[in-house]
């Protein structure tokens, strides 16, 4: 038990994606704003409820407090816990064995360009919508949102994402597969270490909420 059983039994889960920027107002009352290049790391805020007992969870409390803010942890939305696929299934009208047979060509700038030339099968209408989750796979960390709908395309697509592609050091991105929807993973930190306290009929009360960061590497990027 980890930090992935609080996400499978959130109360909820706010996903924050804001940009690095600044803003001013001139004397002449316009608004400036300044945008700052950056990874743009996911975070995210998780409350969890008081329905766990005490005496069946100590693992997990245990767990939590070795995690403290320095050990970094994998985390899924709707993976481990199909109650919560709504929040990232996958919209695109391929099939599980389709999104298999896709390759990564390239991926650069806010693009990740796809090889679907040995995609067999009916053909999608759409490879994907607008809020789909998209990652390489084979161990590469970083996820991203497409941007726009992406019509299918039997030979190549160009998938928008939200955020600059994040080269990740010593990995190859020509000729891997994708990860879409449910199988997306953040690699992320505590960012607040939550007390707890045991509370009458064996339950487990959290102090606050989880508030979590993705963990974007020095070596990345």
């Amino acid at each position: 038990m980890s930090l992935q059983t609080i996400i499978d039994n959130a109360t909820f889960i706010t996903i924050k994606r804001k940009k690095l920027a600044s803003q001013s107002v001139s004397r002449s009352g316009r608004v400036l704003t300044a945008e700052v290049a950056s990874a743009e790391p996911y975070r995210f805020s998780v409350g969890m409820h008081e329905g766990l007992t005490y005496s069946t969870n100590r693992d997990l409390v245990e767990s939590l407090d070795s995690l403290d803010v320095t050990v970094e942890s994998t985390i899924d939305i709707g993976g481990t816990n199909s109650g919560l696929s709504y929040i990232t299934a996958y919209q695109g009208g391929m099939s599980g064995s389709q999104v298999n047979q896709v390759t990564v060509t390239s991926a650069s700038a806010s693009n990740i360009v796809l090889n679907t030339s040995s995609v067999s099968g009916s053909t999608p209408a759409n490879a994907f919508k607008k809020g789909d989750y998209i990652q390489l796979d084979t161990n590469y960390r970083y996820p991203y949102t497409v941007t726009a709908d992406v019509a299918w395309n039997g030979t190549s697509v160009t998938v928008p994402i939200h955020r600059p592609f994040i080269p990740q050091d010593s990995y190859t991105v020509s000729g891997k597969g994708i990860n879409v929807g449910v199988d997306a993973e953040w690699h992320v930190k505590v960012v607040n270490k939550v007390d707890y306290s045991v509370v009458p009929h064996d339950r487990i009360s959290f102090g606050g909420e989880f508030d979590l960061v993705e963990i974007i590497r020095k070596e990345d990027g």
